[in-house]
């Protein structure tokens, strides 16, 4: 009951902030230049799931529902010195909610910073916030999960000329305490501490390269002692006339993240590469392969070769059913995943995509006898479509189907007698309805 009373607080409260506002532009009068703009959106999806995460088996039936992201908020900007980001309002501790939250009905704070210009060049950005880098391999918005991906950071920024910088740091606890620091990651934001240096120079209007230096920390349950985690890496972009291309390396290193396990050492590593190519306006085509490391399923080094991709949009990149890196582990053997994709753009409002990846895994895979099996893991088709209905409307859907192959039966941890559906797909439609208002804008 106080939870409902404290939604429906929550949600009166920003009712009556943007009649108030609608209705009271005068009380920026008197400032110059300053601006204010409410963002809405409305993101009902419904999904059919017939083996979306990992393979559906003989005597499971499909899940069916209705999904809806609902979100309100506000920016406000003034001289140049000062932007305010806010959507939602509740009462938070710095990594009190989890990352990607996954409690249904849960209204949770999503954005609130501040971000404060001390010249042109230089700002800082405090509070819970977003950060979405390069291609978003390690650190991604998420968008296409409904709660999406945030932090609790403060981020220095610099930019000028052909260079961009952001350093940032996060402290994480589970709530205000008394005494003691010990903080519970499976409940909250995934580690204890973070910080991290990100670095892009513009070479040319055609080449650019980018870095990332990213230390994670995290606290063991047994004696609260921290163990680390080091990622570094980055990314090559080539841009010019009808070729894109992309280029990426990242390695980690450091103490093993888990508990009562700090002897533990990590040497992971991940590589990628895709040329795209626009034969036309409305026709283009890419391909490009990604091998991240990962660890044979016999072997006994307690040592840590499996690439964690960490916290980016792996939506986006290993196939949409999100066989890998999401939800559903497969065994720690890494992956090497293999794509072509097509696009198409007709008439002006219709977008296609049609995407097909096969995926290999990259260490070896041991079958229920114990002796090495393939490391063919299966393939899979995407389709997808979007369509701008009108401004700041789009219908959005696709159809995507999983051919597994039995590889996939182990990595995936079905127990032997157990039998995949001889059909894996999922369809999911969805409308995003996304305005912006400016509200008020001074001369």
């Amino acid at each position: 009951m106080k939870i409902i009373l404290n939604r429906q607080k929550l949600m009166g409260s920003f009712l009556f902030l943007a009649i108030f506002t609608f209705c009271n532009q005068q009380l920026f009068a008197q400032n110059e230049n300053e601006e204010l703009k409410i963002n809405i959106q409305l993101r009902p999806r419904a999904e059919i799931r017939n083996g979306l995460f990992t393979p559906i088996l003989d005597g499971q039936k499909p899940a069916t529902f209705v999904a809806q992201r609902s979100r309100i908020g506000f920016t406000y900007a003034k001289n140049n010195k000062l932007k305010i980001g806010l959507s939602t309002q509740v009462v938070t501790v710095w990594g009190n909610d989890a990352q990607v939250q996954a409690t249904a009905n849960d209204v949770s704070l999503y954005e609130a910073w501040a971000q404060l210009y001390f010249d042109p060049a230089w700002s800082v950005k405090i509070g819970r916030q977003v950060f979405s880098y390069d291609d978003e391999r390690i650190l991604g918005a998420l968008d296409w999960n409904n709660a999406a991906r945030k932090h609790d950071a403060a981020l220095l920024a610099f930019e000028k000329n052909k260079l961009t910088a952001n350093l940032a740091a996060a402290y994480n606890q589970n709530t205000e305490k008394v005494t003691g620091d010990f903080f519970d990651n499976s409940i909250s934001q995934p580690y204890k501490s973070m910080e991290f240096l990100w670095m892009k120079y513009k070479f040319t209007d055609a080449f650019s390269v980018s870095a990332l230096a990213m230390n994670l920390a995290f606290q063991n349950r047994i004696d609260s002692s921290l163990s680390h985690l080091q990622t570094f890496g980055g990314n090559l972009f080539y841009k010019k006339e009808k070729v894109n291309f992309t280029g990426t390396y990242y390695y980690q290193t450091g103490n093993n993240p888990q508990k009562n396990a700090s002897s533990m050492k990590t040497n992971a590593w991940m590589v990628s590469g895709k040329v795209d190519y626009n034969f036309t306006k409305k026709f283009s085509a890419g391909i490009g392969s990604d091998f991240l490391s990962g660890k044979d399923m016999n072997s006994t080094s307690r040592n840590i070769s499996f690439f964690n991709p960490l916290y980016g949009t792996h939506h986006k990149f290993y196939g949409t059913m999100d066989y890998f890196y999401v939800s559903s582990g497969h065994h720690n053997v890494g992956l090497w995943d293999s794509y072509l994709n097509v696009n198409v753009n007709s008439p002006d409002k219709l977008n296609w995509q049609l995407a097909f990846h096969h995926f290999e895994s990259a260490a070896t895979v041991i079958d229920y006898s114990g002796k090495k099996a393939g490391s063919y893991l299966g393939n899979e088709v995407d389709l997808s479509f979007k369509y701008a209905a009108m401004k700041d409307v789009n219908l959005l859907g696709g159809y995507s189907q999983m051919f597994t192959n039995t590889s996939m039966k182990y990595v995936k941890n079905i127990l032997p007698g157990q039998t995949m559906k001889p059909v894996q797909n999922w369809v999911w439609l969805s409308i995003n309805i996304n305005p912006d208002v400016l509200i008020y804008k001074s001369k």
